[in-house]
């Protein structure tokens, strides 16, 4: 399945990634996350977005966490929970063979994102609704229809985490995997402004802070601060249905101790300083504090369905 999905990308001429580019561009420019938000350049989040490189990645991380869950990804029904642009949808069939569904909504600030990804769809012949218009809060599939729920830096952004959760849940089949990766607001770095973040800091004291660093602090209004205490919170509407298989510390910790991590948007800015606490000999330290207070990030929640 792999090797004709190989084919049948080698055989597709590439998309106008600078029409794409241009579509996202001015999305994020006139939401005012480029400059409100971030100080990476428009040009580099916008080649982030569309990197295939990136969505490989992701795909390869999929594989790995599924295969430690003893779920074969390649023979898995997947379903991502925010698919952005679709290039982990649009990658992961035509590229991988997988077979792997999505869903993103067209409303507000991420009416830029499903246009790219309506039209990736169209440029690879992909059906129209491998990513749906939908949201998290009310997943358009029926119960028990898939092995693998999967997203990745989406549940900060939804409306309501937890409905979301309560909704991959449902369409997960038992034994199946749910996965998903969110930013860790119990740790010390904030992606989307590309700073170091106070764990747990109160959305009150965050949007003073980030006022700090010449940033938006309406933004913040539009983040759901997860950590730690808030999946066990979740976990304790379900009793009995989840077996927890990971939380992200063996990942987190290899990256820190390899510096093995991209340079994706504002990571770069995380690299340096990591690198700094290398050479300041405060690595060990740092691991040993960061294990006993759950300073893993993202947290990369990983659970069985019973």
């Amino acid at each position: 399945m792999a090797e004709a999905a190989a084919g049948q990308e080698s055989s597709i001429a590439p998309p106008d990634w600078a029409e794409l580019g241009r579509l996202l561009s001015r999305g994020y420019i006139d939401s005012g996350f480029i400059g409100g938000v971030t100080r990476v350049p428009v040009e580099d989040v916008v080649r982030d977005m569309l990197s295939e490189a990136r969505a490989d990645e992701q795909v390869a991380e999929l594989r790995r966490t599924a295969a430690a869950a003893g779920v074969d990804a390649d023979k898995a029904r997947i379903l991502e929970v925010g698919s952005g642009c679709g290039m982990t949808v649009v990658r992961g069939r035509t590229a991988h063979g997988l077979d792997i569904h999505g869903i993103e909504p067209s409303m507000g600030e991420y009416s830029s994102t499903l246009d790219v990804c309506r039209r990736l769809i169209g440029h690879y012949g992909l059906p129209a609704d491998a990513v749906r218009d939908a949201t998290g809060e009310a997943i358009p599939f029926a119960d028990a229809s898939f092995d693998i729920v999967y997203s990745s830096n989406v549940l900060e952004h939804v409306g309501d985490p937890a409905a979301v959760l309560d909704e991959a849940l449902r369409v997960l089949k038992p034994g199946g995997l749910l996965l998903i990766v969110v930013p860790n607001y119990g740790s010390w770095w904030e992606g989307h402004y590309g700073i170091l973040w106070l764990p747990r800091m109160p959305a009150g004291l965050a949007k003073l802070y980030v006022r700090l660093f010449g940033r938006d602090p309406s933004y913040v209004d539009t983040l759901n601060l997860i950590d730690r205490p808030w999946f066990d919170r979740w976990l304790g509407r379900h009793p009995g249905r989840l077996e927890v298989l990971d939380w992200g510390w063996g990942v987190f910790e290899q990256r820190l101790r390899t510096l093995g991590f991209g340079d994706w948007a504002a990571l770069s800015v995380a690299k340096r300083i990591v690198t700094f606490v290398h050479r300041s000999g405060l690595l060990e330290p740092a691991i040993w504090l960061a294990r006993r207070l759950h300073w893993e990030t993202p947290i990369i929640f990983a659970a069985r369905k019973r």
